[in-house]
């Protein structure tokens, strides 16, 4: 290791202090990801969907990965020093921006599965079990919300009660959660 490091010349030896310590760090993060330690590099609270989150823990360590060990070896060939110091900067600039679109996508790919009632007001509904009129008890609907296909508790106001398989109008949701229909 001592013959390789001293066989470098400074701008090597520059790149390579880059691009050794954030491999270490970078291959660190990601075996404690893989077991399961460690957060995303976006909080809870931040809309990922908004932005494009340049600066991340894993987007930085990878643009001196790729700087540090493409200018190593990029100062290895016969081009001028400028060019491949040049290459690898933008190289790494590249890489940092693909990671962050990477990650937008892998973010956008996340979902929470939870079901927002509310998004049934105007939708159709289809009566499963009768419901009885003027609110004097409840039934139940099918309906598809947020491309599930889901069972709820309805009600209805009207003077008749709705018979399985009649399709209805979910006009509100009550505090229970349960659709009043029409």
């Amino acid at each position: 290791m001592i013959n390789w490091w001293n066989g470098l010349e400074l701008a090597q030896q520059i790149f390579a202090l880059i691009a050794i310590p954030s491999t270490a760090l970078l291959i660190i993060q990601t075996v404690i990801q893989l077991i399961g330690i460690g957060g995303d590099d976006v909080p809870e609270d931040i809309d990922v969907d908004d932005g494009l989150s340049l600066f991340s823990m894993r987007g930085i360590l990878s643009m001196l990965c790729i700087t540090g060990w493409l200018g190593v070896a990029l100062l290895e060939t016969s081009m001028p020093d400028w060019l491949a110091i040049l290459i690898a900067v933008a190289a790494g600039v590249a890489a940092l921006v693909g990671i962050a679109f990477l990650m937008r996508g892998v973010y956008k790919l996340q979902s929470s599965g939870n079901i927002d009632i509310s998004n049934a007001i105007g939708k159709v509904a289809q009566i499963y079990i009768p419901v009885p009129a003027n609110g004097e008890g409840s039934g139940k609907v099918t309906i598809t919300l947020q491309e599930k296909f889901c069972e709820f508790p309805a009600i209805t106001t009207g003077d008749s009660a709705l018979r399985t398989g009649v399709y209805v109008r979910v006009v509100s949701v009550s505090e229970g959660g349960v659709l009043v229909v029409e």
